[in-house]
């Protein structure tokens, strides 16, 4: 008999958007995701049986196929450059490196956002509460969709990023890795 190994997951540690390409640039999230969702995108299998009157003599079976996940991320804070990354708009910083506005995507015309891979960590506990090791969620062609705003006075903003994985012939549309320390 073999012991199987599991793992209470707890919290989200970190969120990593990976900017495709030679100069792609990585945004760490980290303290300010509150919520990730990831739901898998389907192409239903179907269920076709050969009935005869009040018989069924066989059936012909097709399974799901995962094309990739609709992936929802809650954020505790506004960040700029997370938000232009899946928004597909513009980010404007002055000569000094701050930022000073953000433009949507002009309305009525093409929108061209990037690719990226998105990495969600987050730590296994151990009884005590303390973490003892970490499980990253990899979802590759990655790209946004456009950003929905809930403004409420008396309330913090919270962000929800809206991200759409769709997994290339032959690619895995998910990849868990486990690690004993969260990368550099």
């Amino acid at each position: 008999m073999s012991i199987i190994k599991e793992f209470p997951l707890a919290n989200i540690a970190r969120v990593d958007l990976i900017e495709d390409g030679e100069n792609g640039e990585t945004h760490k999230l980290v303290d300010i995701a509150s919520e990730a969702e990831a739901i898998a995108y389907l192409s239903e299998g179907t269920q076709t049986p050969l009935r005869v009157k009040n018989t069924i003599k066989a059936q012909n079976n097709t399974e799901d196929i995962v094309l990739g996940y609709d992936i929802r991320l809650v954020n505790a804070t506004l960040v700029p450059k997370a938000l232009a990354l899946t928004d597909g708009g513009e980010l404007i910083e002055g000569s000094n490196g701050e930022i000073e506005e953000y433009s949507a995507p002009e309305l009525g015309s093409p929108v061209n956002r990037k690719s990226f891979t998105t990495k969600i960590y987050t730590e296994e506990k151990d009884g005590d509460g303390e973490t003892i090791s970490y499980v990253c969620f990899e979802f590759k062609n990655c790209k946004g969709t456009p950003v929905n705003y809930n403004l409420q006075d008396g309330e913090f903003f919270a962000p929800e990023l809206n991200i759409r994985s769709r997994s290339k012939l032959g690619e895995s549309p998910l990849k868990v890795t486990f690690m004993k320390e969260l990368p550099a």
